[in-house]
């Protein structure tokens, strides 16, 4: 018997529905007319194979199997679902965040890190990474990659300076820098890793950006938006709002010619002026950017209505950069997903099972978001028989994509999804797990998906305006 898959969802486009299958991700456009005809032909008695089809809607009944769209066996939306789990990526390390220091120049008031809470930040260490943690820290990182066998040609491993505020200690930073540029040559895992430092900014003067250009270490700056109200919340440890000395830097790195990106962490007041991003982008020419979404935790807590604006926010900030060609990270990690229709199976590395996070001490965890209480921080750098890929909390970390989550199997987004943060997941309510669901992702995903199938189908149509 032929019938709708039940991972099939239906988007109502005025003169047209999209059909799409969640995982196998390829929408089929039909007119309001196919569709009508397509229901009925389902519900009738002779709807008992591809074959009985009506003539007007043979090829898209064709169509529609092919991607699996419509079933033709009962066992069929199983099997694609075991397919798809099966294909789950296991713990390879590709990532590592070298947490130089814990300590921060700033308390932002909505700091997932816990900065911004007395308890928490009485718990960072006061002690900065030395020489001799950062060397066993790389050897560490090299044989994790090497044990996890990965393609480095094709994607290339990423080693993320952070904190707290990584500028804390700068001598470290370059000293691993130098280090790693030293051994491309002669250890295939290091030969293309990419260096990037995520920093508020303000420890940044002149010849500290002319080094890091030197040393290939790209700059990402953290801001809370663009203007001075939406960066209220991003204040130093005397509670003083920081924006218009971090328009300082980014003045400074203009003036020197060296690009940095902006990762922008999306206030409540950042959502509501779209045209202060094209503003602030236009006038340092910002090329790479990424949105956050804020989390929530014990100290922190967001309105209902702010993920569903947030989202909205991303979405329109897209439709007009990309015009400028300029296309931020969150967005684009779906639409590749979307646009070669391969499920994305985590939106995060740690998730994915692929990363290492090195504490000052040598403590070595999965997720940076558990620094304040080394939560899932499992061996240390001189543990030289610790292998990530066989390790059970690596493991468990790396099968908490969507589509191993049964309340996630019904959702439309679930193949562009990639889940959430578990470190939010857990602070949404009492009881929760890193198992439990990042709720902002639902409503980023459901409603990028949503974009995603619109504007394909506005790309089809002005090209058969165009070209007949």
């Amino acid at each position: 018997m032929v019938k709708l898959s039940r991972f099939t969802h239906e988007f109502d486009l005025q003169n047209a529905v999209a059909l799409y299958h969640s995982l196998r991700m390829k929408p089929v456009y039909l007119t309001k007319k196919a569709y009508e005809d397509l229901q009925a032909w389902l519900a009738s008695p002779s709807c008992s194979s591809a074959d009985d089809a009506p003539d007007d809607i043979k090829n898209e009944v064709k169509e529609l199997i092919k991607c699996k769209i419509l079933t033709l066996s009962e066992d069929e939306d199983d099997r694609v679902l075991r397919f798809i789990r099966g294909r789950t990526p296991t713990p390879a390390i590709s990532v590592c965040y070298m947490i130089l220091s814990e300590q921060c120049n700033l308390a932002c008031k909505y700091c997932f890190l816990g900065n911004n809470d007395k308890a928490k930040r009485d718990r960072f260490s006061l002690n900065s990474m030395t020489k001799e943690t950062a060397d066993k820290a790389i050897d560490f990182y090299v044989k994790q990659m090497e044990l996890s066998d990965l393609d480095f040609d094709d994607d290339h491993p990423v080693v993320i300076f952070y904190g707290g505020e990584p500028m804390v200690n700068f001598p470290v930073l370059v000293y691993i820098a130098e280090k790693i540029n030293n051994l491309r040559s002669s250890i295939k895992c290091l030969e293309k890793v990419d260096l990037s430092m995520v920093t508020n900014g303000l420890l940044l003067n002149e010849d500290r950006i002319l080094k890091l250009k030197e040393l290939g270490v790209s700059i990402a700056i953290s801001c809370d938006g663009f203007t001075e109200g939406a960066n209220e919340m991003r204040v130093d440890v005397n509670g003083t709002p920081v924006f218009s000395r971090v328009l300082e830097k980014l003045d400074l790195c203009q003036k020197l010619g060296v690009d940095v990106a902006l990762s922008v962490t999306l206030s409540e007041k950042t959502i509501q002026d779209g045209k202060a991003v094209l503003d602030l982008i236009d006038k340092y020419g910002i090329k790479s950017f990424g949105f956050n979404i804020l989390m929530s935790s014990d100290t922190f807590i967001l309105p209902e209505s702010y993920n569903d604006a947030a989202a909205q926010f991303i979405i329109d900030s897209f439709v007009e950069l990309r015009k400028r060609g300029i296309y931020e990270d969150r967005i684009m990690r779906k639409l590749d997903s979307f646009s070669k229709a391969q499920v994305y199976y985590s939106d995060c590395a740690a998730t994915a099972g692929g990363q290492i996070v090195v504490a000052p001490d040598g403590q070595v965890g999965i997720c940076h978001g558990c620094l304040y209480d080394k939560q899932y921080f499992v061996t240390t750098v001189d543990d030289i028989e610790f292998d990530a890929t066989k390790n059970p909390s690596f493991i468990e970390w790396s099968q908490l994509t969507p589509v191993n989550q049964v309340t996630c199997l019904s959702c439309p987004a679930l193949g562009i999804c990639g889940g959430g943060c578990p470190i939010n997941a857990m602070n949404l309510r009492p009881g929760n797990t890193i198992h439990s669901i990042d709720e902002r992702f639902c409503v980023h995903a459901k409603k990028t998906l949503e974009f995603f199938i619109q504007d394909l189908y506005r790309i089809i149509c002005e090209n058969r305006s165009k070209y007949g």
